[in-house]
Protein backbone atom coordinates (compact mmCIF):
# COMPACT_ATOMS: atom_id res chain seq x y z
CA UNK A 1 0.00 0.00 0.00
CA UNK A 2 1.48 3.44 -1.35
CA UNK A 3 0.80 6.36 1.15
CA UNK A 4 2.36 8.81 0.11
CA UNK A 5 -0.80 9.78 -1.67
CA UNK A 6 -2.77 10.00 0.81
CA UNK A 7 -4.17 13.15 2.03
CA UNK A 8 -3.53 14.45 5.50
CA UNK A 9 -7.33 13.28 6.98
CA UNK A 10 -7.19 9.94 5.03
CA UNK A 11 -3.88 9.51 6.71
CA UNK A 12 -5.33 10.35 10.44
CA UNK A 13 -7.53 7.77 9.17
CA UNK A 14 -5.34 5.15 8.67
CA UNK A 15 -3.61 5.91 12.04
CA UNK A 16 -6.69 5.76 13.47
CA UNK A 17 -7.82 2.39 12.20
CA UNK A 18 -4.20 0.96 12.55
CA UNK A 19 -4.69 2.23 16.26
CA UNK A 20 -7.74 0.27 16.74
CA UNK A 21 -6.28 -3.03 14.86
CA UNK A 22 -3.26 -2.76 17.24
CA UNK A 23 -5.88 -2.71 20.57
CA UNK A 24 -7.59 -5.57 19.12
CA UNK A 25 -4.68 -7.91 18.03
CA UNK A 26 -3.11 -7.19 21.26
CA UNK A 27 -6.52 -8.39 22.77
CA UNK A 28 -6.54 -11.53 21.01
CA UNK A 29 -3.11 -12.07 21.80
CA UNK A 30 -3.43 -11.71 25.35
CA UNK A 31 -6.30 -13.90 25.64
CA UNK A 32 -4.95 -16.71 23.40
CA UNK A 33 -1.54 -16.61 26.29
CA UNK A 34 -3.93 -16.93 28.92
CA UNK A 35 -5.79 -19.92 27.48
CA UNK A 36 -2.21 -21.79 26.96
CA UNK A 37 -1.56 -21.01 30.33
CA UNK A 38 -4.74 -22.46 31.59
CA UNK A 39 -4.02 -25.47 29.86
CA UNK A 40 -0.82 -25.85 30.85
CA UNK A 41 -1.40 -25.02 34.81
CA UNK A 42 -4.21 -28.11 34.16
CA UNK A 43 -2.33 -30.07 32.51
CA UNK A 44 0.48 -30.49 35.40
CA UNK A 45 -2.36 -30.23 37.76
CA UNK A 46 -1.20 -26.71 39.77
CA UNK A 47 -3.44 -23.70 40.27
CA UNK A 48 -2.48 -21.01 37.47
CA UNK A 49 -1.28 -18.71 39.85
CA UNK A 50 1.25 -20.73 41.22
CA UNK A 51 1.89 -21.62 37.99
CA UNK A 52 2.73 -17.87 37.24
CA UNK A 53 4.39 -16.77 40.94
CA UNK A 54 6.99 -19.92 40.60
CA UNK A 55 6.61 -20.75 44.38
CA UNK A 56 6.34 -24.08 46.15
CA UNK A 57 3.35 -25.06 47.02
CA UNK A 58 3.12 -23.77 50.88
CA UNK A 59 4.48 -20.43 50.08
CA UNK A 60 1.89 -19.46 47.66
CA UNK A 61 -0.66 -20.06 50.98
CA UNK A 62 1.13 -17.78 52.88
CA UNK A 63 3.17 -20.20 55.38
CA UNK A 64 6.03 -19.34 56.74
CA UNK A 65 9.19 -21.79 56.67
CA UNK A 66 9.93 -22.63 60.45
CA UNK A 67 13.27 -21.88 61.18
CA UNK A 68 14.90 -23.91 64.29
CA UNK A 69 15.49 -21.98 67.26
CA UNK A 70 19.51 -21.17 68.72
CA UNK A 71 19.08 -19.39 71.89
CA UNK A 72 16.99 -20.18 75.07
CA UNK A 73 15.80 -17.89 77.51
CA UNK A 74 18.11 -19.52 81.02
CA UNK A 75 15.14 -17.97 83.27
CA UNK A 76 12.22 -19.05 81.13
CA UNK A 77 12.47 -22.10 78.72
CA UNK A 78 9.84 -21.07 76.59
CA UNK A 79 11.16 -18.01 75.32
CA UNK A 80 13.61 -19.04 72.43
CA UNK A 81 14.77 -17.12 69.47
CA UNK A 82 16.12 -18.13 66.31
CA UNK A 83 19.02 -15.58 65.60
CA UNK A 84 16.85 -13.99 63.03
CA UNK A 85 15.34 -10.83 62.67
CA UNK A 86 14.46 -8.21 65.90
CA UNK A 87 16.12 -9.45 69.11
CA UNK A 88 14.08 -10.30 71.89
CA UNK A 89 14.56 -8.06 75.29
CA UNK A 90 15.73 -11.13 77.43
CA UNK A 91 18.29 -11.26 74.31
CA UNK A 92 19.65 -7.56 74.75
CA UNK A 93 19.53 -7.93 78.70
CA UNK A 94 21.64 -11.20 78.24
CA UNK A 95 23.92 -9.42 75.73
CA UNK A 96 24.20 -6.17 78.11
CA UNK A 97 25.76 -8.41 81.10
CA UNK A 98 27.91 -10.83 79.15
CA UNK A 99 28.44 -9.63 76.16
CA UNK A 100 27.90 -12.47 74.13
CA UNK A 101 25.46 -15.09 73.19
CA UNK A 102 27.52 -18.33 73.95
CA UNK A 103 25.79 -18.82 77.14
CA UNK A 104 22.54 -19.23 76.22
CA UNK A 105 23.29 -20.65 72.87
CA UNK A 106 21.32 -24.44 72.83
Amino acid sequence: MDISSLSLAELKKLEAQAIQEIKTRQKGELEKARAEMLAIAQRVGVPLTQLIAGVPKNAAKGEKKVVAALYRNPDNHDQKWSGRGRQPLWVKAWIETHQTLDGIRI
